[in-house]
């Protein structure tokens, strides 16, 4: 499948930010290095990025701007865990990482005390999230929400995606940048960006103070 693609200029002009705020935000990882695609043109050189990515992001950081600086911004955007933290079940519920019957759901399938520390609360949220979604079964839906939870750091932006072949389930990580094909018998149930869930996920522990 062809990429997607616009030019820097088109960013610019669609976005209305400036040269020097793109390459600041890209020193401060606000926007991936990977995101920058370079490539010879009639013209000379351009650079492209993944459109609907990047005018996402612009979009999410020119509204976070309007209530923090681009320091705390960049943190939110870390790939990993914020600091510590390990909640229990009320606190889950509480925070709307969850309801309790999923939480119980999630529970009955990992074996776990009820308490969850950051890698527990992603894999909780996630799991929620696509349960809403309804694209996948409970045991999908566990295995993402575990694939998410496990994810390698060195991983630039995972997405983990859930696949079904001949009515087998399974899960796959890969970089977002990175191409993928599947073949003919196999169907694609749901696409999870980790570092998508990883902003919601620190949204809701800020919200309510677990997180600083």
């Amino acid at each position: 499948m062809e990429e997607n693609l616009i030019t820097k200029k088109e960013l610019l002009e669609i976005t209305g930010i400036s040269y020097g705020a793109l390459y600041r935000w890209k020193r401060m990882k606000l926007l991936p290095d990977e995101w920058f695609i370079h490539r010879s043109t009639f013209t000379g050189h351009e650079t492209f990025f993944p459109r609907d990515k990047v005018l996402e992001r612009v979009a999410e950081i020119q509204r976070l701007k309007e209530s923090m600086s681009l320091d705390e911004i960049a943190r939110l955007f870390q790939p990993g865990p914020p600091g510590e933290v390990s909640l229990t079940v009320q606190d889950a519920a509480a925070a709307g990482i969850a309801v309790p019957p999923v939480i119980n759901q999630y529970l009955a399938l990992s074996g776990g005390d009820g308490a969850f520390p950051y890698e527990a609360l992603l894999g909780l949220y996630t799991f929620s999230q696509l349960l809403m979604e309804g694209s996948v079964s409970r045991e999908e839906a566990y295995a993402a929400a575990q694939a998410v939870s496990a994810v390698d750091p060195e991983i630039s932006e995972p997405v983990v995606y859930v696949v079904r072949k001949y009515g087998v389930p399974f899960c796959i990580t890969v970089g977002e940048m990175q191409k993928i094909q599947f073949d003919s018998d196999a169907a694609l149930a749901a696409t999870v960006s980790v570092s998508q869930q990883k902003r919601a996920l620190d949204t809701l522990l800020g919200e309510k103070g677990m997180i600083s």
